[in-house]
């Protein structure tokens, strides 16, 4: 299925939480140096909102995010996707795209002080700079879709190359990376929180944190990269599927489980094991390890989400390749 419409705005539903986003990402495996960007339309709201964060060596980010007021018709938006500094243009359907960004950035020397409230956040948590970045990604694959029609979402793997400039800092990028479309209603809550806060000096629970969605993509360089969801199930395992692009062919990801280790009395996770078998029968087993943490948090009723996007590295038998593990928290604050 390759749909070249999907690449536009789609009619909005009836649902108060519709959302069309469109999301990029990319690891370097030279540098390290990463990236994720996520702009979402949310007519109901009446706003659009775009968060891009670049992982630099270490634990260091550089943060941005921005907001412009929308109508209800989203098709107006076609070739107009800006949300504050950030800019994203479709160049040739699911072929290539450029992601530009040019404006303030958070110069932060470790994501995880975004776990606190801001009020508790130490002077000089971070120094204001300037980011300049241009990237442009080129689709290695068709899209793949996990559902379509009036509630979709495709995923699709590709290569980016660009330049990222922060302050008197400048990086070439050379990397892979994995972009998503999606558009329906989009509710980040959860159904029950964590009775523990983002950050705690003990682990005040036997059982750990508990996420109610963990969401990865990766790539082993250009012939492999593979994606997916897991959820939160009765019996507290996080499963779910996923889909893989190997040497030009698609596969289903299924029976995927994924168990995480955190830092001791934190939301932080230090490393994921991925395993489920492909459409065609093949298991496998992937570990992660994470090197840093980008936490977004989502203000909720009661507390918030927290979306913890962990830059990290991924062994697969013999291969070696990188991504994003994402952890979706519901806590009390």
């Amino acid at each position: 299925m390759n749909d070249r419409n999907d690449e536009l705005m789609h009619s909005v539903g009836n649902d108060p939480a519709w959302s069309e986003s469109y999301y990029f990402n990319f690891v370097d495996p030279t540098t390290k140096l990463a990236m994720f960007t996520r702009m979402g339309f949310r007519p109901g709201s009446g706003w659009a909102d775009g968060l891009h964060a670049v992982y630099l060596p270490g634990k260091r980010l550089a943060f941005t995010y921005g907001r412009r007021d929308i109508q209800t018709d989203l098709s107006a938006y076609d070739g107009d996707l800006q949300a504050g500094d950030l800019s994203i243009e479709c160049v040739e359907p699911h072929k290539q795209w450029r992601v530009r960004y040019d404006g303030p950035a958070q110069d932060i020397a470790d994501g995880e002080i975004l776990l606190a409230r801001r009020k508790e956040r130490p002077e000089g948590w971070y120094a204001p700079s300037q980011l300049t970045m241009d990237l442009t990604f080129d689709c290695l694959t068709e899209p793949h879709y996990a559902a379509s029609g009036e509630r979709g979402h495709f995923e699709q793997s590709g290569r980016v190359h660009g330049s990222i400039r922060l302050g008197d800092e400048t990086w070439s990028v050379d990397g892979y990376g994995v972009r998503d479309k999606s558009w329906g209603p989009r509710d980040w809550g959860a159904g029950q929180r964590e009775e523990m806060p983002a950050t705690t000096t003990a682990a005040d629970r036997s059982t750990g944190p508990e996420p109610f969605v963990n969401w990865f993509s990766m790539n082993f360089g250009a012939d492999i990269a593979l994606g997916g969801s897991c959820f939160r199930h009765r019996d507290g395992v996080m499963r779910g599927e996923g889909w893989m692009q190997r040497d030009g062919r698609s596969f289903a990801l299924e029976d995927v489980v994924i168990e995480t280790t955190y830092k001791p009395g934190s939301i932080v996770h230090k490393d994921v094991r991925l395993t489920g078998r492909t459409s065609d029968g093949e298991a496998f087993a992937i570990d992660g390890s994470v090197w840093s943490v980008c936490p977004t948090k989502i203000p909720m009723p009661g507390g918030a989400t927290f979306v913890n996007e962990g830059l990290a590295e991924f062994r697969w038998d013999d291969r070696i390749g990188y991504g994003i593990a994402e952890h979706w928290h519901a806590v009390t604050l």
